[in-house]
């Protein structure tokens, strides 16, 4: 009876020391599949960035000739639009 239950035990052991290898090895795979997936989302915001970023100078440089065609059509307009801002932040800054 003694050898029995002293075999068991080694199974046991062994069993356990199996499930102790499993679990590192399963620990790694996670481990490499967040890596990858963080990386893929990286990559996913990058061009989402990139891709806003040109939509943002396109609407920059939209408004830029619209304003420079502004100036071009009322430059006496402009001129005094321009006159009209400063002397309000003048009066609205205390100098």
């Amino acid at each position: 009876m003694d050898e029995t239950v002293k075999s068991e035990v080694d199974a046991l052991r062994a069993d356990f020391k199996q499930i102790k290898e499993d679990l590192k090895g399963l620990t790694a795979a996670i481990s490499q599949l967040a890596a990858k997936q963080g990386s893929e989302a990286v990559d996913e915001l990058k061009q989402k960035r990139d891709k806003i970023e040109a939509q943002v100078r396109q609407a920059a440089g939209e408004a830029k000739t619209t304003l420079e065609d502004h100036v071009r059509e009322k430059p006496l307009n402009t001129l005094l639009i321009a006159f009209a801002i400063g002397l309000v932040l003048g009066k609205g800054l205390g100098r």
